[in-house]
């Protein structure tokens, strides 16, 4: 691949998921130092731009809703799209990898920079990029593969860096906080979200796990979504510990810089830890830790590697990774993670 030009205006694609997003950011702040002059732009579904709100040095995040409404609806969104913006970028990088956000990329008729063909998860991708990248070691953190892809960009290596604007526990927080006397730095959170069913561990383990943690530590237990919710207040009855109010992405941030310790399956809170620094216990089912953990020194990675192991399922009827899960390996960490911080 022959090196690009410097570009004066430049389109990302990450339109989503959430952790992926997150993945994204340490790339995309390469090309800010890089191309400081430089005009970026984020293209993301509306969700993922409620996230992208709570970093620094994007010029523009522009959503695009291309899954839901009809089909004629979306349809017209893309056109709006397309006539506001097709020719206004000189270079797009697609950090997606699909067909969809290679065609989106080809249509906006800059330079369009993709991933190898044996990277792509569709690999007809590939047709609809002008330049790709080099083949990447995909067992490998997905970071580095998103910062491998802007390797002939000269943006250079160096420690992972996430711009995140100045965020507050704020009123409701600090009042649960205060309610439940959980001191900031002394307190573990557990996440019982996954995003994927085949991330989570049943209701029954996670009473079982706080039940083996909560005479040593003060907890908290975290949330998404409405399912997520009804598990956490399920684990609350059963143990007392107290569950978190619903949290914006800017509060959840906060909250988990402020938590010791993070205890959470594969998914935005995990990553979030990371940008934060804060430690966490990660417990691991479809998915590699390796491609998708934490990348701190002190986090802890808990996985049974099966034959069916990193088969990347949403839904799986087995789930035997996550069913046979060691319990005490994940108490154990915690307490390692926590006599270093005492």
């Amino acid at each position: 691949m022959k090196k690009v030009e410097y570009p004066s205006n430049i389109a990302i694609i990450r339109l989503s998921s959430l952790g992926d997003i997150v993945h994204t950011v340490p790339a995309f702040y390469k090309l800010r130092k890089k191309f400081p002059g430089a005009w970026i732009s984020w293209i993301v579904e509306p969700l993922g731009a409620k996230l992208l709100e709570n970093f620094s040095g994007i010029d523009e995040i522009i959503v695009l809703d291309l899954k839901n409404g009809s089909l004629k609806e979306r349809l017209v969104n893309l056109r709006r799209f397309l006539g506001k913006y097709r020719r206004t970028f000189d270079l797009v990088v697609d950090f997606q990898g699909l067909i969809k956000s290679a065609v989106l990329a080809c249509l906006l008729r800059g330079v369009t920079l993709g991933f190898h063909k044996q990277n792509l998860r569709e690999p007809l991708s590939r047709l609809f990029y002008k330049k790709h990248a080099g083949l990447f070691d995909e067992s490998r953190h997905v970071i580095y593969k998103n910062l491998h892809l802007l390797s002939d960009l000269n943006v250079g290596n160096g420690r992972l860096e996430y711009p995140v604007k100045q965020v507050e526990l704020g009123v409701v927080l600090e009042s649960f906080l205060k309610e439940h006397n959980l001191i900031a730095g002394k307190f573990v959170a557990l996440n019982v979200g996954g995003g994927w069913e085949s991330k989570t561990l049943s209701t029954e383990q996670y009473i079982d796990l706080v039940n083996r943690l909560k005479g040593q530590y003060r907890l908290a237990v975290i949330w998404g979504n409405q399912k997520e919710k009804l598990i956490a207040r399920s684990v609350s009855e059963a143990t007392g510990v107290p569950v978190a109010p619903f949290l914006s992405f800017k509060e959840l941030i906060a909250f988990i810089r402020s938590a010791s310790l993070l205890i959470t399956a594969d998914t935005l809170a995990l990553h979030v830890a990371d940008m934060v620094n804060t430690p966490t216990v990660g417990y691991f089912g479809p998915t590699l830790p390796a491609r998708n953990g934490s990348l701190l020194e002190e986090s802890v990675a808990v996985w049974n590697e099966l034959p069916c192991s990193n088969c990347y399922k949403k839904k799986c009827d087995k789930a035997d990774c996550l069913k046979t899960i060691n319990l005490d390996k994940i108490t154990l960490s915690v307490g390692k993670i926590n006599e270093k911080h005492a």
